[in-house]
């Protein structure tokens, strides 16, 4: 899943980069390097968006032995 995550940051970033280059050198398909920046913007933030839910479930999980432990030490 991290993996995943990765190579979807970096695609992204990759394409981004590439739709700025083309605008900046005006090329003659900037228009299709622009779609593809705007799909790379799109690869980014659902990276980062399944890192953070990848973190929140890390917290969660920890919290929840966290709970366990307390209320059983009791037994």
């Amino acid at each position: 899943m991290k993996k995943i995550a990765v190579v979807l940051v970096l695609t992204g970033a990759i394409l981004a980069i590439l739709a700025q280059y083309a605008i900046t050198n005006d090329w003659i398909w900037f228009k299709v390097f622009h779609a593809l920046g705007f799909i790379g913007y799109i690869l980014i933030i659902s990276g980062l968006a399944s890192f953070s839910l990848w973190g929140i479930h890390q917290l969660s999980r920890e919290e929840k032995n966290r709970i366990r432990r307390y209320y059983h030490q009791d037994e």
